[in-house]
């Protein structure tokens, strides 16, 4: 994948991506794979060719795969450029033709500043029930910044709870786990902690396992809305809660 910056003349911040190919065909396949379960008239179900397919729900193939590679590439190519994101990554102009280079521009709004506490001085209680609430908690109260009200609302509309109002518990508790968030990650770009896509498939497939899924169907249902990339930024936030706990007990 290659990137790099592009204009940022309305408030957003932009980067252009590009992607070979070869980095879009897993997930090509994987898509084909789903349609091939669809009943094809004239052929028994799962025994349509390739070819019948592919062309048959070309159109459905190619605007799965441009949202799930828009998703996947965005969530890497900001990671990777070292920028804090505020809300979700939008892409736009996206160029996804079977066999050739993928290219789309991504926009979002750029983290603010967050001015870290000493992470050293971050001292677990042993005797604390949950070591990673206390952290959590200690950090909300250390760190301060404003996070707007879109970025609520559409952490509740993930919820299923959006027409909470300002003054409820439940903005307060959405608000305080996207801030939460963002300093995690903030620390975490600091530490040098990452999670790669095989952390991720992992969890994907335990979660499977809980749920009494296949790993295939739970995938497919997060490449939409961003549960992929939310999953990540979960185990970002996990994983830097353990490491701050092992540093500081």
């Amino acid at each position: 994948m290659r990137w790099e910056h592009h204009k940022n003349d309305d408030g957003y911040c932009r980067l252009k991506v590009e992607a070979d190919w070869s980095e879009l065909a897993d997930d090509y396949d994987d898509i084909v794979a789903g349609y091939a379960k669809v009943r094809v008239p004239g052929f028994r179900p799962g025994k349509a060719p390739r070819s019948v397919i592919e062309k048959r729900f070309q159109k459905e193939i190619t605007e799965d795969l441009s949202h799930r590679a828009a998703q996947r590439l965005g969530s890497e190519a900001v990671w990777e450029a070292g920028i804090g994101v505020l809300g979700p990554v939008e892409a736009e102009e996206i160029e996804c033709v079977n066999g050739q280079v993928f290219k789309a521009r991504l926009r979002f709004h750029p983290l603010p500043k967050i001015d870290l506490p000493d992470i050293s001085s971050l001292k677990v209680d042993e005797a604390s029930p949950d070591p990673r609430d206390q952290l959590s908690l200690r950090l909300l109260e250390l760190v301060n910044f404003d996070v707007p009200d879109r970025c609520v609302k559409d952490e509740l509309t993930l919820d299923g709870i959006a027409d909470s109002p300002p003054d409820s518990a439940e903005w307060k508790a959405a608000k305080d786990r996207i801030k939460l968030m963002l300093i995690l990650k903030q620390i975490a770009r600091q530490e040098g902690i990452e999670v790669d896509e095989t952390d991720v498939t992992k969890r994907i497939a335990e979660k499977a396992g809980e749920f009494g899924r296949t790993k295939k169907s739970l995938q497919a249902e997060l490449q939409k809305g961003g549960g992929r990339e939310r999953l990540r930024d979960m185990l970002i936030a996990e994983t830097t809660l353990e490491y701050l706990i092992e540093r500081n007990r």
